[in-house]
Formats: C-alpha cells, structure tokens, sequence
C-alpha cells in the first residue's frame, strides 16, 4: 500500500514546496497541511493532498492528522521546513509514534535562551549571555552589559530583529520593540524574551550535520558572508569552507559538544559559530536543514541530497550520506540585496552574468514595483546566483565578478538595459 508522508506547513522560499517533490520520488504520497494555502507559491502545480486547519492550535491539527489516518492512510512520518513549527511536528510524532527529536531538544533549539542555559551547563564554548523578560530586568542588569552587544527574540527565526547595538540607548530601543511583539509571522505567541550576547569578532561558518541512532555525521561547514551591520543578514555562502585541518576539526568538535548538549539525536541540524580569537564560538543551532540554499550547494558539490535524507530519516530510513561526486567540487551563493530604499526596477547585468562560465543557477523573485530597502532580515533579498567551481578561488572569484557586474535599480523609472 502506498504510504504517505506529512508535512506541517513549510518555509516560504522553496525548499517547501521542493520537499514534497522529494517525498513523492521516494514514492510516498505527500500530504500537506496548511492554515493559508495562498501563503505557497506553486503549492496549486504539486499532486500532493492539501488538509486546510489551524495548524497553530495543537489540538485542531492533533485532529486533523487523526483524521487522514482514520481515512486507511498508512503514514511514513512527518515533518516541516518551517522553524516555526519544529514543536507541532514534535508533540504530533511523539502522539502517533513517528520518529523525531524529543520535545525538549527542540524546544532548546527554538528558544535561544534555554539553548544558552543548557550550552552553559555543558561548557561549550558561547558568548556570554543574558536573558531578560521586562524593562525592570533591562534596567537592573544595566551595569553587567558590556557594548557593542546583539539584542535578539529568544524564539524567532530568518534574522527578525535581531541587532548589533553599540549604545545603551540603541539596546533599550531594541529590548523595547521585541518585548513588545506579541505574535510571531506566522501568528504563534511570542515568548516575549530578549537575548542580549556579547558580540563574537570573527568569520561566521555553519556546520551541517545528520543525527541518525545517537551518532552524529559532520557533511561539511559552509563559510557565511553578512550584509554588514547593525543587521546580521546573510549575503551569500560558500561550500566547503576553506579551513586548515585543526580549525575544521575544533569546529567540528564544538558543533559535536553543542548538540549533545541539548540530546539533538535525529536527523538535519544547522549550527552556526564564530571563529574568534579564543577558537570556535558556537552563536546557535538550528533544528532542521539549513536555509540560504545551502543544502542545494552541498548538492552540486558533493551529490548529497539533504532535503531528500532528511525525509528519508523521518520516514525511519537511514539516511545516504556518502559523498556521490568523484571529486568534491565547490559552490557558491550571491544574495541580491537593494543598498536603497525605493521602488524595484530591475537588476542591471543580468545578461552578462548568465554567459560567465560557472554560473549554475539563476533566480530573481522581486517584482518590478514593488517595493525595496537595504536588507534587515532574510525577506529583503531580491534573488541569487548560484556559482560552480573545481576548488574554493575559483568560485570565491567568480561571486566577485557576479557581485561587480549586477546592479540593483531603484527608483521610480526603470532603468533601459535591464
């Protein structure tokens, strides 16, 4: 009998809708369940089975999914790409018995402040930390705050509000404007907590990692480019790393200690740290497959395909993680971002973009007229270039000539030549 497989919402920039793709070439059927269908582009084109229900009230989607298996539907297990809904997916596979992280490793992973509790009971390396739930508490701590500090939600995700602040007022304004979120993007109650951290100095790496029966499996760590301060939004990435031998392995390591530290035991993480001065620094873990297209860079430059592993550990299948290209080859992502706030008039140089060797994949998902800004979370990115290359100078060369040849036109005419 045809199995199937479920998923709790998704992330709103392709790997979503991309997952259930995967999930029906492993030849289960995929059954989607959404509060707004409308919220997902070309969730219409996919054959999957769409289940419309409140999927932020436990109870309504605990019902929901009772009800597709009263219907005779053998289920393989469940899943979401979406951050925001890695605890639903929890509480719903420890009910039905699918596999999944317990509860309390994702609750560890989504609120930032417990995850600095439990990484400080185990003494791995982290900026210090504090965790305030009021102004009082602000005010009280004021004297144990060192500056420049970033001022961050405990339990949001994609970048929201999270801030570098080099002055006492600049955290007061921040602290103020978080405590006062009461509902996150997708209408979930906030915990309504400020993480205030010690700024890290140094190169920003992600380490992507599989859990599978208590061992952990290290893929490769992917080097990170920022958009710059005071905003901590990703500009672009690099797979592999280019890393000496003892820094890969400290980093390694750090990533290893971090995760057992919260018991993470099943399936894709995405952690990310800081190399500083005193070594490796871990800033925080992700319970799921990286986002940026990362994992489509591991693709292309390995031949692991961690969106469709992940699925397969979900279903309780060990996942395939040897490396499927003869010689490792290495990838690239360039963010297009708008340095101005105005009106989207196209990305100047396309065309001479598309015709340099190397160039994998092009996408631009802004539309003409709408409109931009300098970029202060993940939805501000206009679109990207994806870049090949046979080692790491190759492809950091090449994002340079892809960074130098576009332009990003604003304003209220568009520009000829776009």
């Amino acid at each position: 009998m045809n199995k199937h497989f479920l998923f709790v919402e998704a992330n709103t920039t392709g790997t979503g809708m991309l997952a259930m793709k995967k999930a029906r070439k492993l030849g289960f059927t995929p059954v989607f369940f959404t509060e707004k269908p409308e919220r997902y582009h070309g969730l219409n084109e996919l054959e999957c089975h769409v289940v419309v229900t409140d999927t932020n009230s436990q109870a309504e989607l605990t019902d929901s999914v009772a009800q597709v298996s009263k219907e005779g539907r053998e289920i393989a297990g469940i899943m979401s790409t979406s951050d925001y809904y890695l605890e639903s997916v929890a509480k719903l596979a420890r009910k039905f018995g699918w596999i999944s992280n317990s509860l309390e490793a994702i609750e560890a992973c989504r609120n930032k402040a417990i995850f600095r509790e439990k990484l400080q009971r185990h003494q791995v390396s982290q900026p210090t930390f504090l965790a305030i739930s009021s102004m009082e508490q602000l005010l009280e701590a004021r004297s144990s705050i060192s500056l420049p500090c970033v001022v961050k939600p405990a339990d949001d995700s994609g970048s929201n509000n999270v801030r570098l602040c080099f002055s006492w007022d600049e955290v007061e304004h921040m602290a103020a404007e978080i405590l006062a979120i009461k509902y996150n993007a997708r209408g979930q109650e906030t915990a309504r907590t400020v993480l205030l951290e010690q700024y890290a100095e140094g190169p920003e790496f992600s380490v992507e990692t599989f859990s599978w029966q208590g061992q952990c499996f290290v893929i490769g760590i992917t080097q990170k480019r920022l958009t710059g301060y005071p905003f901590f939004v990703e500009a672009g990435h690099i797979f592999p790393a280019p890393l000496s031998v003892e820094e890969k392995q400290e980093i390694e390591r750090t990533v290893e200690r971090a995760l057992a530290a919260v018991k993470y035991q099943f399936g894709a993480a995405h952690t990310e740290v800081k190399w500083t001065s005193a070594g490796c620094v871990v800033i925080e873990v992700n319970a799921r497959l990286a986002g940026g297209m990362i994992p489509e860079l591991v693709r292309r430059s390995t031949g692991i395909d961690l969106l469709l592993q992940q699925i397969r550990c979900a279903a309780g299948l060990e996942p395939e993680l040897s490396q499927t290209i003869e010689e490792q080859r290495c990838a690239g992502i360039h963010f297009l971002v708008s340095e101005s706030q105005g009106t989207f008039g196209g990305i100047k140089g396309m065309d001479t973009v598309r015709n340099l060797p190397g160039i994998a994949e092009v996408a631009i998902h802004a539309k003409i007229g709408q409109n931009v800004q300098p970029p202060q979370n993940f939805s501000h990115r206009l679109g990207y270039v994806i870049v090949e290359g046979k080692h790491y100078s190759e492809t950091a060369e090449l994002i340079e000539q892809v960074k130098d040849s576009l332009s990003v036109q604003v304003g209220q005419q568009l520009e000829s030549g776009v």
